[in-house]
């Protein structure tokens, strides 16, 4: 029978941060995954929103910002362990209101955010374009977000896994686990659909998955899927260089070769992936009225990803309640592309005992649904 010191169930950006950070430290290192390694991962759109996603304050706050500043040096050790450049763009993101009704609520995040970094300005309709040329001035306003930069989601997942894999890491791909085994409240092992695995760590990071996965353990984990949906557009002529995102969350990321990511609808409680017309109608009318350009562009493809959130929309980091040994790790929701380098980091400090992370990941244990 196989052993591990460590098992990952899950193989996407987060799972496979983790393990990476794990088998650098010499230890033995499995990653189970019911489907293609990577693959949620994929369907994300890369923004590196540390800013733009919080308007007042929040626990995830400080490690957002120090996830953020990771990604020029994580880029180049991912680009050094691996040869995949994840494609990191530091034009910034625009931030825009639609309606004065949404002006009220940007400009109170202007406010909290600004206190905190000076850099961040707000522009008045007419300042826009002056800013994002391919932007229109028929807003009710915007704050540019200078810091808050992209990646290429997938090729962050396959530098990800390949670093993994490089390190040692042993990957099963479509290998489903059907149950952890709990022996008198200690992890010892997986059962899968290829026989069973002894380790006594197991790492839960199966996004909106985990629920199920855990609940024969007793522990109801209140972390829901929520389907969606995106479409990229690729444009002949001009094109956006920075990342648009409007209050009502539709959201425009540039990539290279004048691809537009354009997402993204939200259907809780959903693991279905497919694409419905409405939600792509509904994707195109609202960002084709922020960047017009959009409307001579050619549709390139369409697809739907799960994002796992939590009751209280904060992640769930941490071990289980009452069962040694066996930890959690999800809910990041639509951030787990922002949070992957200080997840990593963060849960391999925090299994090998060390108090500081065990103090900084307090806001987000697994116990806080147990009461």
């Amino acid at each position: 029978m196989k052993a591990y010191d460590h098992i990952i169930i899950g193989g996407g950006v987060i799972g496979c941060s983790i393990a990476y950070r794990l088998a650098k430290e010499g230890l033995s290192v499995a990653i189970f995954d019911a489907g293609k390694a990577g693959k949620a991962s994929m369907a994300a759109g890369g923004m590196l929103g540390a800013q733009n996603e919080f308007e007042r304050e929040n626990p995830l706050l400080e490690m957002a910002l120090e996830s953020r500043m990771m990604f020029p040096t994580l880029r180049d050790e991912l680009l050094s362990e691996t040869g995949i450049d994840i494609e990191l763009r530091t034009a910034g993101l625009v931030k825009t209101a639609a309606t004065e009704s949404d002006r009220d609520e940007l400009h109170r995040q202007y406010r909290f955010l600004s206190e905190k970094d000076p850099s961040i300005q707000w522009l008045e309709p007419e300042e826009v374009p002056e800013v994002e040329p391919c932007m229109t001035s028929r807003t009710a306003g915007a704050i540019l977000l200078e810091k808050d930069h992209q990646v290429k989601a997938p090729l962050l997942a396959r530098a990800f896994l390949k670093a993994a894999k490089n390190a040692g890491v042993h990957v099963y791909e479509e290998t489903k686990v059907l149950r952890l085994v709990i022996q008198q409240g200690q992890i010892s092992g997986i059962d899968t659909s290829i026989g069973r695995f002894q380790t006594t760590q197991v790492m839960v990071a199966a996004g909106a998955w985990c629920s199920s996965l855990l609940a024969e353990t007793g522990f109801s984990l209140p972390v829901i899927p929520v389907k969606g949906e995106c479409l990229s557009i690729r444009l002949a002529g001009p094109a956006p260089v920075k990342t648009v995102f409007a209050v009502d969350g539709c959201y425009i990321v540039p990539k290279r070769n004048k691809e537009m990511l354009i997402g993204a609808t939200s259907l809780p409680g959903s693991f279905d992936t497919s694409v419905t017309a409405r939600g792509i109608l509904s994707l195109l009318k609202r960002a084709s009225r922020l960047l017009p350009v959009l409307q001579d562009g050619a549709v390139d493809r369409t697809w739907a990803g799960v994002r796992p959130q939590a009751a209280d929309h904060l992640p769930v980091m941490g071990s289980h309640p009452f069962i040694e040994g066996l930890h959690i790790c999800t809910g990041h929701y639509r951030n787990g592309i922002l949070l992957s380098p200080i997840t990593g980091i963060r849960m391999k400090e925090y299994i090998k005992g060390c108090q500081e992370a065990k103090k900084v990941l307090t806001p987000f244990e697994p116990a806080r649904f147990s009461v």
